[in-house]
């Protein structure tokens, strides 16, 4: 053989990241020059990827081939088309995406050299980019060994890019190029059914990208029918019946392998949009046929599902068809009693709220509160959104409750229910969990004791010991995260008589955007005499401004050198020009820094306009490391106004909000007819804050396109993108002659304002030189200049309509992704301006209304005046007040 190693790189559309693949090989601590050469095959890609491998190849012409597919055929076409070309005595599969540790390539070699009964030797896998970790299947590799997999069935293995393969075997063996996924644990379990011997390598690691975008091939595929269907005939049935031929049974390894992946196909709640009512029926067939290969200890042993899904899947193989038509009938007693806190917090001197959820198969359950051996009665409370769902099936039965319990010194609380005693556990919005093990109240302390929660006076001591206890623990058990809660608990002791009688704020809108609700509550906020005792901070971060195609979130997680990461943390950054012109208002936290993460553990508030836990809080995946010593509430002044039913994502039990800041009457009412689960109280019209600063200017004449996005096109390539309705409409809309001449006619001009998400594609567009982009255009300045907008489902138009200027709805497709029948708002009766379906229709109200020097119609003037309760300039004066009255009964 030429070399020692090969690499077969499928290419498709990694143009920011090929490099970084490429040089991790290049570099190896192994000669490459003389010892590995790299086949990439370009799979028809779209980007700069393929000029990019070619750049390569000049450099390296001895050791780099690049192969150039002329459509794209998927990674196992690639990876087959790539084998042909390989000369060498092993292979490796590294995706273009992701990168290799220096010495992996050395270590493989020389076992696979010592170990010549091995035919394939692996390494670990770890995330990096949105999510940073080891890999789920990461317990095999605590040494370097050869496992026989008949004595270690649980050693699967999936990945090939992780893999050295050696090639006098491989080569017996293709990818199953009807596979777009699951083409490698199909291909290296068949060659592990010929000799099931792996080797496990210690000490060196894979690096598996985990994108924003979410567009890699695994993380699609479940938008697609054949994730569904092919996947399932030709890699789960297709692996099994290989196996019954070769072997006459299925071994525990190999029904590992298949139940590790089933997970994932179970986990998924709804496929009614990608598969027909016949087609979900062959879809349990091939389940319930899958299911009877493999034995219920290997289902109980699956780390990542949980314990109400797993009793769930042994019910599908023992009942099939019967139970999925009546799970009624198979209703039993099982082993899940545990009952989950969703919040745990202190609400006077006296009291404390309580609430959580227990899953279980009993129909007709209750679930009560045991304080210091006397039963209390809980409040049932009703989540539809949190049925547990596999498959568009319902299965278990939740049971929520809410409960406010007396306490005093030294009591004790406990859970049942009607046939059990329940043990306890925490949700990861409580404020406690068996990480942090005690909540910091002003008097007390509630400490986690297994199956019940004591509370107890407060003290110095107290303290101490527990915190010892919890820091012992975090150091001993090492889980995820544990160095930021180390760091962050001893910073919160050294500084609690600091903070202790100190009030903070904290404000923010989106960690790199300003410019909502949040910016400008603390614009005012910052002048108001009623808030002189208060420390007010803005979050905002100081990292410089990125591709404007990605995503907001994508934008945070790009990746960045060790010292860097390290300015980041200690706010060290050198900042931009919209975190500059912030702190000349007042104090900015940088986000993500850790005066952040501190500060954030003493805040009275989180003021912001996005609630979202993963926002809010920059430590919140290790937040069971420090949730017991934090204290804030969090007021939500939304992002705009809610005319849908979003309940599925804002709900009580998931985000434990204090208040909820809207504009109208019908928005509240909203709130308190879908299924939110908060009570009238936690709910106020009290107007925008961002209205205060709206102003409508004249002679702007400039007519504003701004569609809203679809949330289900996130994962569309451009091919794809551009056959959408959705696409056409828009790009029908720019390119209209007759509209942007008569535009032109009448001085005015025609800006596309497209929504963020939108962005990815925006070179998709046919965009004449007299449409102008304002993708750099503040809403605020949209709303205060422009003369027109047109829309289709977007809140924008409340912010518009606010200021009595025209609009025009544009719903030329269905695909909006709320249910608009199921809305309270409605658009025809209660919409802010006309509603158009073609571009015709559009046309001929632009034309009317810039006519008629673009002033809103009477009757939807009237619409605006019936909707909004306030159209003064004190709706941030009104929320201040409202914080300052909650703050009154406030216990810290």
């Amino acid at each position: 053989m030429g070399f020692k190693f090969a690499v077969v790189m499928p290419a498709y559309n990694t143009e920011e990241y090929i490099s970084k693949a490429l040089d991790s090989i290049i570099n190896q601590s192994m000669d490459f020059k003389k010892n590995i050469q790299i086949i990439i095959v370009d799979d028809a890609s779209s980007d700069n990827t393929l000029a990019i491998a070619v750049k390569y190849r000049r450099k390296y012409p001895d050791n780099i081939i690049v192969i150039n597919n002329e459509t794209n055929c998927g990674p196992a076409h690639a990876r087959n088309v790539g084998l042909k070309h390989v000369d060498a005595e092993f292979v490796n599969f590294l995706d273009s995406d992701d990168y290799i540790s220096k010495h992996a390539f050395k270590k493989a070699y020389i076992f696979l050299k010592k170990n010549p009964d091995v035919d394939i030797a692996s390494i670990p896998m770890y995330f990096f980019g949105v999510r940073k970790g080891p890999h789920n299947l990461n317990y095999k590799f605590k040494k370097t060994q050869v496992v026989d997999l008949r004595q270690h069935p649980e050693f699967i293995q999936l990945s090939g890019p992780s893999s050295f393969f050696r090639f006098s075997k491989l080569k017996n063996y293709s990818f199953n190029e009807k596979l777009r996924v699951s083409e490698d644990p199909l291909l290296i379990n068949q060659m592990l059914l010929d000799n099931p011997k792996i080797g496990i390598l210690h000490g060196v690691k894979y690096h598996y990208r985990k994108n924003a975008l979410g567009n890699s091939l695994i993380a699609t595929s479940t938008h697609f029918k054949s994730y569904f269907t092919t996947r399932l005939d030709e890699y789960f049935i297709g692996l099994l019946n290989y196996t019954l031929n070769k072997w006459g049974h299925v071994p525990k390894f190999i029904q590992h392998l298949l139940m590790y992946d089933l997970q994932w196909i179970v986990e998924i709640k709804s496929v009614n949009k990608i598969l027909d009512e016949k087609e979900i029926d062959e879809l349990y067939d091939k389940i319930f046929y899958i299911l009877k290969y493999i034995d219920k200890d290997v289902i109980d042993f699956q780390l990542s599902i949980s314990d109400e899904l797993k009793y769930h899947l042994k019910l599908l193989k023992d009942y099939g068809t019967g139970y999925r038509l009546n799970k009624d009938g198979y209703q039993e007693d099982t082993d899940l009693k545990t009952v989950y806190i969703d919040h745990f917090e202190f609400i006077n001197k006296n009291q404390v709220f309580i609430s959580g959820i227990l899953t279980n198969f009993i129909k007709n359950d209750d679930v009560y509160a045991v304080v210091n051996g006397q039963v209390v009665e809980t409040t049932k409370v009703e989540y539809p959104q949190r049925g547990n769902y596999s498959l568009n099936f319902n299965y278990a039965y939740n049971h929520c409750f809410e409960v406010v319990l007396p306490i005093k010194n030294d009591v004790k609380i406990s859970f049942k229910s009607k046939r059990d005693n329940l043990s306890i556990d925490y949700n990861h919005t409580s404020r406690l969990s068996k990480t942090s093990k005690y909540r910091l109240g002003k008097d007390y302390l509630a400490i986690d004791n297994g199956n019940y929660i004591e509370i107890t006076e407060k003290t110095f001591k107290k303290c101490i010991k527990l915190e010892r206890e919890v820091l012992s623990m975090i150091l001993s058990e090492k889980k995820q995260g544990w160095r930021t809660g180390v760091i962050l608990r001893i910073l919160y002791f050294m500084s609690y008589y600091y903070f202790k009688n100190k009030h903070l704020w904290i404000f923010m809108d989106l960690p790199n955007i300003a410019g909502d609700n949040g910016f400008f509550l603390f614009k005012k906020a910052i002048d108001s005499d009623k808030l002189k005792g208060i420390k007010k901070y803005f979050v905002f971060s100081k990292s410089p401004t990125l591709s404007a195609n990605l995503p907001e979130m994508e934008k945070l997680y790009v990746a960045s050198s060790r010292w860097d990461k390290i300015k980041k943390l200690l706010g060290w950054e050198s900042g931009n020009s919209e975190y500059d012109k912030i702190n000349k208002i007042g104090n900015v936290l940088p986000s993500m820094s850790l005066k952040h993460r501190l500060y954030l553990l003493f805040a009275d508030y989180i003021i912001s306009s996005h609630p979202d836990n993963e926002l809010i809080y920059p430590y919140w995946g290790n937040y069971p490391h420090l949730s017991g010593l934090a204290k804030s509430k969090t007021i939500f002044l939304q992002h705009g106004v809610t005319k849908d039913d979003i309940s599925h994502w804002l709900n009580k039990y998931d985000k434990r909000i204090l208040l909820i800041v809207t504009a109208s009457e019908k928005e509240k009412e909203s709130f308190l007819t879908y299924d939110y689960g908060y009570q009238e109280e936690f709910i106020q019209v009290l107007g925008f804050p961002r209205f205060d600063f709206l102003e409508s200017f004249t002679g702007g004449k400039e007519v504003v396109f701004m569609p809203s996005w679809r949330r289900q096109y996130d994962q569309l390539k451009d091919d794809e993108f551009v056959k959408t309705n959705y696409f056409k409409g828009i790009n029908e809309v720019l390119n209209d002659k007759d509209l942007l001449e008569f535009l032109d006619s009448k001085g005015y001009k025609l800006i596309f304002k497209p929504h963020r998400n939108i962005l990815k594609f925006a070179h998709l567009f046919d965009i004449p030189s007299n449409v102008h982009m304002g993708s750099d255009i503040s809403y605020t300045d949209i709303f205060n200049n422009s003369s027109l907008i047109i829309t289709d489902y977007s809140s924008v138009a409340f912010d518009f309509a606010y200021l009595t200027k025209p609009l025009i709805y544009y719903q030329h497709d269905k695909d909006y992704h709320f249910d608009i029948d199921r809305s309270y708002f409605k658009y025809e009766t209660m919409g802010f301006g006309p509603v158009t379906k073609t571009s015709d229709e559009l046309k001929q109200q632009v034309i009317r209304l810039v006519e008629n020097n673009c002033i809103m119609d009477e009757e939807y003037v009237q619409r605006v005046n019936d909707f909004f309760k306030y159209v003064d300039k004190n709706n941030s004066e009104r929320v201040i007040d409202a914080i300052l009255e909650l703050d009154e009964n406030f216990y810290y």
